[in-house]
């Protein structure tokens, strides 16, 4: 165990990842290497052997290099990325891997054959404050008590889910939120589930959106493996902490709809009172088509679509060809006509500002 002083001279000289951004390292005080680590709990580790992640995403949004014996201020939690690893919170406390940039600390189950094996670490113990309790990120939770209702009124949704990962979720993100503020409204964006990393907050910022915040927000450095109940309560106080001063808000869900914490959300009562507008990312036309047709199912419909297949104006002719959803970002397009034409609820607002 640390002495103080060399406990408070670890943290500070540490690659603090962006996963840790909302703990207050003031209250540490001991680490625990007994303890049975959880999600959310805070580690010190020890980088062994470079792998797959050769940089650590810190809080400032700077990729540090990583070489062996470097210490890192991480998150335990799980990961769910069908293009790299699929990871689990350890069940003790022992060597294990950086199993995602952003700073989550898990042991990796399986990974895509083109991702390579993971940096390994080996965590120094979990970070307690002087009570010997665990430092874990729900302690730093936003409550969410920010309601929209100040205004009369819940301000629209816009859902983006995908097909998979990789399929273009964020880039439409960005795009609608580049698009609506164009229109002269001020747009909320939230990652609503995934991994804890400060790359898709970046977009949103950069694209014009004047709040952006993710499940981090609510105290968790990832939702993969939640219990379902608790990822609705969290999606929901996630909701309620946009500010009163939001126009209309983006909300993306990671991975694709077959993923089960997105499955699950996307047939949640709570969430579809929320949605007003739902837009689907797809990678190619027959993912589109697909899942056009399977949200249909689950009697969702897709107001258009979107994401990686408009790359290619051929892609966007064969999804054409076959169906009638409309698909946005796929050329040029006046912002005002797809405000009208896909979020119509936007358009009112829009009549409604300029009334005013």
């Amino acid at each position: 165990m640390f002495p103080n002083d060399a406990l408070a001279h670890a943290i500070s000289t540490a690659h603090r990842s962006f996963a840790t951004r909302t703990a207050d390292l003031a209250l540490a005080a001991r680490l625990d290497r007994s303890k049975t680590p959880e999600a959310g709990d805070l580690c010190l580790a020890t980088v062994t052997k470079v792998g797959h992640h050769k940089h650590i995403e810190l809080v400032s949004g700077r990729r540090a290099p990583l070489a062996v014996g470097d210490t890192l201020l991480l998150v335990y939690g799980n990961r769910y990325a069908t293009d790299q690893f699929e990871a689990v919170v350890p069940q003790a406390s022992g060597p294990c891997h950086l199993a995602a940039a952003g700073g989550i600390a898990a042991q990796v189950l399986s990974r895509h054959t083109a991702t390579r094996p993971p940096t390994d670490i080996v965590p120094a113990g979990i970070l307690c404050d002087a009570n010997g309790v665990a430092l874990n990120l729900r302690r730093w939770a936003w409550p969410g008590v920010a309601s929209s209702t100040s205004k009369g009124v819940r301000q629209h949704l816009v859902l983006v889910v995908g097909s998979g990962m990789n399929a273009g979720k964020t880039t439409a993100c960005a795009n609608l939120v580049r698009t609506l503020k164009s229109c002269g409204l001020r747009t909320a964006a939230l990652k609503l589930t995934g991994t804890g990393s400060g790359g898709d907050l970046w977009r949103y910022l950069d694209a014009g959106a004047f709040q952006a915040m993710d499940f981090g927000n609510v105290g968790l450095a990832s939702t993969a493996g939640m219990d379902l109940r608790e990822l609705e309560a969290a999606v929901g106080r996630l909701c309620a902490a946009v500010s009163p001063e939001a126009d209309i808000v983006v909300g993306e869900l990671a991975d694709g709809v077959l993923q089960r914490e997105t499955r699950h959300l996307l047939q949640s009562a709570s969430l579809r009172e929320r949605a007003g507008s739902l837009i689907f990312a797809a990678g190619d036309p027959l993912s589109g088509a697909a899942g056009v047709q399977l949200l249909g199912e689950w009697g969702l419909e897709v107001a258009a679509v979107s994401g990686l297949m408009c790359a290619s104006p051929l892609a966007v002719r064969e999804f054409r060809a076959f169906m009638s959803t409309p698909v946005i970002f796929a050329e040029e397009e006046d912002p005002h006509s797809i405000a009208a034409r896909i979020l119509a609820p936007a358009q009112v607002l829009i009549a409604r500002r300029q009334a005013s």
